[in-house]
């Protein structure tokens, strides 16, 4: 484990990423503004993706104190710094940019540190943030010393009854099965909010109780940082038939995730989502 300077000083390399492409997106500052059609996804390439990425892909090179390989969506695994890399860096540059092409909250940064050594999964992550692009608040964690936003600690929400639950599912590019039509229909209230990062990280703060994304369609980047997040807030993640996430060896793979306040009401959505599949 490293030093407690070390940790802080890792933890405010992140939060001056963020502000790095917090500037970037806000000034439409981007070195190239040649646009690929396509990402590795397949996901549409905008100004503002590339714009976030080179932001942290220059703070990497000029800044970070260790070598590092960084993982984006927009590109191919690439090395910054001298010598042997010691972390892997799993960045979502914009999480959210439909939401941030319409002039519309919320919108996140989320970034991931890995050490080198490690597979990449939910398990491995050692430091997190998860910043709001669009309110500027930036949520850190460290393994196994907790989780914070603006500064204060965050615990999860107490909630284990689904009928007064507050829940946000993703509800886009699929049509929707008899089992999570119920549990969204009896929960006291359901939001759909178009940002990963952002949804994970309020269920870790207890401003919602549970997240589902139940598609097929979520990568790596958008969960491996609010993931850790969330359990060091006292969440649980998992995917949708309540089996821990898989060691990720390809970041294009696509999952679908249930995030819980509590692992209470994560059995209470998992049991109620089992018997037939949520969606085609």
């Amino acid at each position: 484990m490293f030093a407690m300077n070390t940790s802080i000083s890792i933890l405010n390399h992140l939060e001056s990423i963020f502000r790095n492409v917090q500037r970037a997106v806000a000034t439409g500052e981007v070195g190239s503004t040649e646009e690929p059609a396509r990402n590795a996804k397949g996901d549409s390439v905008k100004w503002f993706d590339l714009a976030a990425d080179e932001a942290v892909s220059a703070y990497l090179e000029e800044h970070f104190p260790y070598p590092v390989v960084l993982l984006s969506e927009e590109g191919s695994p690439r090395e910054f710094g001298t010598g042997q890399p010691e972390f892997t860096v799993v960045l979502d540059p914009v999480d959210g940019s439909d939401n941030f092409a319409r002039g519309m909250a919320p919108v996140g940064m989320a970034v991931a540190l890995i050490p080198q050594s490690y597979p990449i999964s939910v398990e491995t992550v050692r430091y997190a943030l998860v910043g709001n692009l669009v309110t500027g608040q930036m949520c850190t964690a460290e393994r196994g010393s907790g989780a914070f936003c603006g500064g204060k600690q965050i615990r999860t929400g107490t909630c284990n009854v689904l009928t007064s639950a507050m829940i946000s599912c993703e509800m886009n590019h699929f049509v929707m099965r008899a089992p999570l039509a119920n549990v969204l229909s009896r929960a006291r209230g359901v939001r759909a909010l178009g940002c990963a990062t952002q949804a994970i990280t309020l269920v870790a703060s207890g401003s919602i109780d549970a997240h589902l994304d139940l598609r097929g369609r979520l990568t790596p980047e958008n969960f491996l940082a609010p993931s850790l997040i969330l359990t060091e807030a006292g969440g649980t993640i998992s995917e949708s038939e309540g089996e821990p996430i898989p060691e990720i060896t390809d970041m294009t793979q696509r999952f679908s995730i249930i995030a819980s306040g509590s692992p209470e009401f994560h059995s209470v959505l998992v049991q109620q989502l089992k018997g037939d599949n949520a969606c085609a």
